[in-house]
């Protein structure tokens, strides 16, 4: 029980928080002691553990885009890293949409020379921008990005400051839990996919075997920017045991006559293992009179791994009339018990107009 107890202490929900940093500068001093600090203070943290080129970046988009917060980490070396520079332009995206807070962080550097690109920072900033001037909208956004975001109130730890790093630090966890705690965590929203006119039921409401088991699966929150919402997502740790996912939906909130269908949105993401035995995806619609018609098809996630965000295709049906008190029942299961799985992300499934 205490084993389960602090495992599901380092795994906190809510709102997602990104860390935009310079590795060379602060990944093994001061931010090998800010991340565990902002997981014991149940801050659910994103760091990059890569940052190397060759990652696919556009993961990390995602990432930038499923959070609430975003602290950037302005550091002497910064301006010197393209990788920086482009998730710094994302960040602007997504904050100038109004889905993302932003909180710059000076660290040991001048805030003027960020403000204005003074210094060295500025320097090495131009000769980054002239290695890429066959980019000029790349750098353009870089620039746009650095003129913008240090604007935001942040915090400042200057060289020559009283205060230690420690200090510092849990100034800044302080100031990262008041912001979070403005964000409204809505746990079973009932969310409407506004631009395709269908529903969505979120991994919540589903019934997950062992999704109570901290060391089978996990809970965090992301912001799905397609429904301008927080919401909680399941991801799978290790299961040696069946896998089971259903739920339900009632047909009373839809268009009769009109052909919907039903796709679990999930990820796997590259560190996923155990995926290549088909899975079998089932979808019932059972009618007031206790009549019923079944679809069922197996499928492989494994040709999926890697990408973001996917639909997996249950199965389609036609609304009935809306005194006809029927509902659709749909799942995703494998009974296979002799192989470990992992890396299974769940975000929720959704009912929408077929197209």
């Amino acid at each position: 029980m205490a084993a389960s107890a602090s495992f599901a202490k380092l795994t906190p929900t809510g709102p997602q928080v990104f860390i935009n940093f310079r590795g060379k500068d602060v990944r093994n001093g001061f931010l090998s002691f800010l991340e565990p600090a902002m997981r014991e203070a149940n801050i659910n943290v994103f760091v990059d553990k890569g940052e190397v080129m060759g990652t696919n970046l556009v993961n990390l988009f995602v990432r930038i885009q499923e959070s609430r917060v975003a602290v950037v980490i302005f550091s002497k070396d910064y301006s010197s890293s393209e990788w920086c520079l482009d998730e710094l332009a994302k960040i602007k995206d997504c904050n100038d949409q109004g889905g993302l807070s932003v909180i710059p962080i000076f660290y040991k550097l001048s805030t003027e020379n960020v403000k204005e690109l003074k210094g060295d920072f500025g320097d090495t900033f131009r000769n980054l921008t002239r290695k890429y001037k066959h980019l000029p909208e790349r750098t353009q956004k870089w620039k746009e990005a650095l003129e913008s975001i240090p604007q935001i109130k942040g915090m400042t730890l200057s060289e020559q400051s009283d205060r230690n790093e420690r200090e510092f630090m849990n100034e800044m966890v302080l100031e990262i839990q008041r912001l979070l705690s403005q964000i409204a965590v809505k746990g079973n929203p009932k969310l409407e996919l506004d631009s395709q006119g269908g529903f969505m039921v979120p991994a919540r409401r589903l019934d997950i075997a062992h999704a109570d088991n901290p060391e089978k699966w996990t809970w965090s929150a992301i912001y799905d920017r397609p429904h301008k919402a927080d919401i909680e997502i399941a991801t799978m740790i290790n299961i040696h045991t069946l896998i089971k996912i259903t739920g339900d939906f009632h047909t009373r909130k839809l268009i009769p006559g009109t052909k919907y269908e039903v796709v679990f949105l999930v990820s796997l993401d590259d560190t996923s293992l155990g995926w290549k035995k088909d899975v079998t995806m089932k979808l019932k619609l059972t009618m007031r009179d206790g009549s019923s018609s079944e679809q069922e098809k197996a499928l492989y996630l494994d040709e999926y791994i890697g990408e973001n965000w996917v639909d997996i295709h249950v199965g389609e049906f036609e609304a009935p009339p809306k005194k006809e008190n029927a509902k659709i029942f749909f799942s995703m299961y494998q009974y296979v018990d002799t192989d470990p799985k992992s890396g299974l992300v769940v975000k929720g499934v959704a009912i929408r107009p077929a197209q």
